[in-house]
């Protein structure tokens, strides 16, 4: 199994914490845990004629893409909104180096292949200041974005039996399949349910809107823009010049813990 760094930077833990459509529930959106027993779907305007109780026809059972070429050399933007918290985050990749950063403030942290480690920088241009910090034995290969711990969807996604397709629409100018997905209690009654759309070239979630039972978006997230190749470590612009960079202390694990 690889390894996979749990948590990027403190810029990324409204992400990390989402419990929709995650990495770690490759079968969807989570079963809500509410006490409020309501059959009602909410939609927003925008999706008038779109809910998760009436499916659209020609319904689409084909497993999703697997692409994943794309992953190792790319430039992406997307807003991830929880609650009344909102993000715009830029991911960049290539060989040897991927970072992201938070378009509001400029923080930014970098994870740099060097040997079997990781050097990890996270940069906040407001103080000048940063931290330093070493995975050992760590690839960067392994590494699971920001973006793809919300987006990634299993292949199987379109057959599951709360999941109903809805026709294509784009997102960021790409293609894309969308579809409904319910969440329901043990007494059969709708708790949740969320609008996905599926990028229909490399199969991730590139928009996601999750509702509660108070007909409010509860998570959400959109790709603004992916460019796929043409990365390289000049056009990232990795610098720690003016920073003040504190080495990250090392806590040994106890005689419990080893």
């Amino acid at each position: 199994m690889k390894k996979r760094v749990p948590v990027i930077a403190a810029l990324l833990a409204l992400v990390l914490t989402c419990s929709a459509c995650a990495q770690n529930d490759p079968t969807g959106i989570n079963e809500y845990a509410t006490t409020v027993k309501n059959t009602q779907v909410f939609t927003e305007p925008e999706e008038a004629g779109s809910t998760a109780a009436q499916p659209s026809a020609g319904a689409s059972d084909s497993l999703l893409s697997t692409n994943n070429s794309w992953m190792g050399n790319y430039s992406l933007t997307y807003t991830y909104t929880e609650g009344t918290e909102s993000s715009q985050l830029r991911e960049m990749r290539c060989e040897g180096l991927y970072s992201v950063t938070d378009l509001a403030s400029g923080a930014a942290t970098y994870f740099i292949q060097n040997g079997s480690d990781i050097d990890q920088y996270v940069l906040n241009p407001a103080a000048m200041s940063g931290t330093h910090s070493v995975l050992s034995d760590q690839s960067l290969a392994d590494i699971t974005t920001g973006f793809m711990k919300i987006a990634y969807v299993d292949s199987s996604f379109p057959t599951l039996s709360n999941v109903e397709y809805q026709g294509e629409e784009t997102v960021a100018g790409r293609v894309a399949a969308k579809y409904t997905q319910s969440a329901y209690n043990t007494a059969g009654l709708l708790t949740a349910y969320a609008f996905v759309w599926i990028d229909s070239e490399y199969g991730f979630a590139s928009k996601c809107r999750v509702y509660n039972m108070t007909g409010s978006v509860n998570v959400s997230w959109e790709l603004t823009e992916l460019t796929v190749g043409g990365v390289s470590e000049e056009s990232i612009g990795f610098s720690t010049d003016g920073y003040t960079i504190t080495e990250a202390q090392v806590t040994e694990p106890t005689a419990a813990e080893s």
